[in-house]
């Protein structure tokens, strides 16, 4: 049941990169960074799938000859462990999706969003993974979970501000689109965490890497015209 739900939410947060601002977390840097705070044991077969999938065009040229091989391989070895610990854990990282508003709340004066309760971020897998053997770490895509997100659910607006942004939302039919564009930034949370620990055994069943964002700051656009995106504010926290 657990891998269902956890599945499911693919179709609910997408993730989509479209102001640039901050660094964002794609697959490969995200494999990266949860070796490290993992501190995964490298085996000589990882080491062997790293060539095949990261760096490909060396392991093609001199698998082939055992000497040329074993002086590249040591070489290449030295590529994933600096590609390790050079992951960066004290950046800022950025992440941009959207979301649907609720009713005006006229006694609180704002809109609620509903941010379902275990939401994750997919960032892929490191391509190209399918060479790497069965059962590689390169073979598990990344997840990324933001701790707390769905208490962030509330963002406040005047009455005439209000009335005035739902009308330039309408449609010829009268429709209000009701969807806004949040642009979240996070720091990553340590992997000894209680924060990481509580996503860390389900994204694993299910052949994620898991990683856990510490929210620092969610930003709200329109992006309904995307020739002039527009700041609304940004999202309280409940």
């Amino acid at each position: 049941m657990k891998k269902l739900f956890l599945l499911g939410l693919l179709m609910i947060m997408s993730v989509c990169y479209i102001f640039g601002q901050g660094e964002a977390l794609d697959a490969k840097k995200g494999f990266y960074i949860y070796l490290k705070g993992s501190k995964t044991a490298i085996t000589e077969n990882e080491y062997l799938n790293y060539a095949k999938v990261m760096e490909y065009n060396v392991y093609k040229k001199y698998i082939n000859d055992e000497f040329e091989w074993h002086d590249q391989f040591q070489t290449l070895k030295k590529n994933f462990d600096n590609a390790i610990a050079n992951a960066n854990f004290d950046a800022t990282y950025t992440v941009v999706t959207n979301v649907d508003f609720g009713d005006y709340d006229f006694t609180k004066e704002g809109f609620p969003v509903s941010i379902g309760e275990g939401t994750f971020f997919p960032l892929g897998d490191v391509d190209p993974y399918w060479r790497s053997s069965s059962g590689s770490i390169f073979r598990k895509a990344v997840a990324l979970k933001l701790d707390g997100f769905e208490k962030y659910n509330f963002f406040t607006m005047p009455k005439d501000q209000a009335k005035t942004f739902l009308q330039g939302r309408k449609n010829s039919s009268g429709k209000v689109n009701r969807s806004i564009t949040l642009q979240i930034k996070y720091k990553i949370a340590s992997y000894d965490s209680a924060e990481y620990k509580s996503f860390a055994d389900l994204a694993l069943q299910n052949n994620y890497l898991p990683i856990v964002g510490l929210i620092e700051d969610i930003e709200i656009f329109d992006a309904s015209n995307s020739k002039d995106v527009k700041k609304i504010g940004s999202l309280i926290k409940n």
